[in-house]
């Protein structure tokens, strides 16, 4: 429950209780004193979800709300009727009031020192779980990152039409992150310095580092659902803070991979991770903007317009600000769709090849390409295919029986590496296991084997070989 307060004159005042009665709530008028003498403070508990349409339908009843109003939460609250009334609004649209969100955003915008020391820590952690390749690292990393702030905040500025707000939310993504990529790759060189990693680390070979070298479809799908997410969290009754660990899981492992790259040199890992961050960016704040529109929200008369400039050296400002983010989104768009495209022609060269006779044997887990740019087309991108086989079947032609048709489809010279998961298979258990010893176990490998044989035992996808130990018969 919310308790609202609002001064209106005595004139609104019968209009603002008939109101009130119409929704079943309860209330009280409170009559003004000294220079308020004309006027009353009227008070009511109202559900949240609420507040909205009984602001507008006051509005309509001509109370001016810029005099006072006030909306509180209610930890506790009771008048006659109250089960009935939230029983009514606990099946309706679940949305905050227009004004609720405004000041709902506005709190969450965080000191500007504050907020760039927290970036800049959470980076640190993030580059250190990824060069570790420790999830559980990385998450905590997350877990602090104070972005999910400016993300939302841009989106309600753009949807309620305040300049002020989106301005500032979209300066403080790009101070944010590039502070978080500049902290990762000082981070990363003083790593070098001191000898904590090696300098000639093959950084795109690790893991959590490997997933975040180039944008997919997939990285889009994240963003934008991590930012509907965050703007139904904030314009509902969900838990905006567990909301903040996912959008941040979107931008600041990524923004550490872009640090890692230019600390190690590696140019591709640095552009691709660069890429992939502002189109993350981009699809969190398309996300929070589409869910806000979707839930109703739209510009107020008392928004200060974002075309509305009180100087030339504010119109400067603005307009530069939003023609950066749109050249970075133009920019961005096309290097996505051409690495959408390379990957596409990648998959079905892949899949068409594994699929012949020779290669029955195998089936592709993952296919990965390193970052393709539209702009350097003499470059020679890797593209790594992980297959499994449940035999030690050797293809030593497949690195180059791929190579041929990924370049005839996409037009560019690539470099294949071929990577194996193995394991070994269980038999059935309908079938009769093969003789054995007399009282030898029959699933006992150490009694079928030849002097010399080896065994091999998977452990994780390490295929290990060991010489077998001969059981004399007994």
């Amino acid at each position: 429950m919310r308790l609202v307060q609002l001064s209106v004159s005595d004139d609104e005042r019968d209009d603002v209780v008939d109101v009130l009665e119409e929704y079943d709530l309860g209330y009280t008028v409170t009559a003004g004193a000294g220079e308020q003498d004309d006027r009353s403070l009227v008070g009511f508990l109202v559900p949240a979800d609420a507040v909205g349409p009984v602001l507008d339908d006051l509005r309509d009843e001509g109370v001016d709300e810029s005099q006072f109003t006030v909306s509180l939460n209610a930890d506790f609250a009771n008048f006659e009727g109250i089960d009935s009334v939230q029983n009514q609004w606990q099946n309706s649209p679940n949305r905050i009031a227009p004004q609720s969100l405004r000041s709902k955003a506005k709190s969450m915008r965080p000191n500007t020192r504050a907020y760039l020391w927290m970036m800049l820590l959470s980076t640190v952690v993030a580059t250190s779980g990824l060069l570790m390749d420790s999830p559980a690292v990385v998450v905590g990393s997350m877990v602090i990152a104070p972005v999910v702030g400016p993300m939302l905040t841009a989106g309600i500025g753009a949807v309620r039409n305040d300049q002020d707000m989106l301005v500032r939310s979209l300066q403080m993504q790009g101070f944010g992150l590039g502070a978080a990529i500049i902290g990762a790759v000082v981070f990363g060189y003083g790593l070098k310095w001191i000898g904590a990693t090696p300098a000639t680390l093959d950084v795109a070979a690790i893991e959590l580092i490997g997933v975040r070298l180039a944008p997919s479809i997939l990285s889009v799908a994240v963003g934008l659902a991590a930012g509907a997410a965050g703007a139904f969290g904030l314009a509902t009754k969900g838990q905006v803070s567990l909301v903040g660990v996912m959008i941040a899981a979107a931008l600041i492992p990524t923004a550490a991979v872009v640090g890692i790259g230019v600390a190690w040199g590696n140019a591709v890992v640095a552009a691709g991770a660069l890429v992939l961050l502002v189109l993350s960016t981009l699809a969190v704040n398309l996300g929070v903007l589409l869910s806000l529109v979707y839930l109703g929200y739209r510009p107020d008369a008392v928004d200060r317009g974002i075309l509305d400039f009180g100087s030339a050296r504010e119109a400067s400002v603005v307009v530069a600000t939003l023609a950066l983010t749109v050249l970075v989104i133009a920019a961005v768009t096309l290097g996505f769709l051409y690495q959408a495209s390379f990957e596409r022609e990648t998959t079905a060269a892949v899949t068409e090849t594994i699929g012949e006779d020779p290669y029955r044997g195998l089936d592709v887990v993952t296919i990965s390409a390193q970052y393709v740019s539209p702009w350097t087309v003499d470059s020679q991108p890797t593209v790594t295919v992980t297959l499994t086989r449940n035999s030690t079947a050797e293809y030593p032609g497949l690195p180059n029986g791929l190579d041929e048709p990924i370049t005839e489809r996409t037009g560019r010279d690539v470099i294949v590496r071929v990577q194996y998961v193995e394991y070994n298979r269980s038999m059935s258990s309908r079938t009769a296991p093969a003789p054995n010893p007399a009282g030898a176990n029959p699933w006992d490998s150490s009694v079928a084997l030849e002097p010399g044989a080896t065994t091999q035992t998977l452990i994780g996808n390490t295929l290990l070989h060991r010489p077998s130990r001969l059981r004399s018969p007994s």
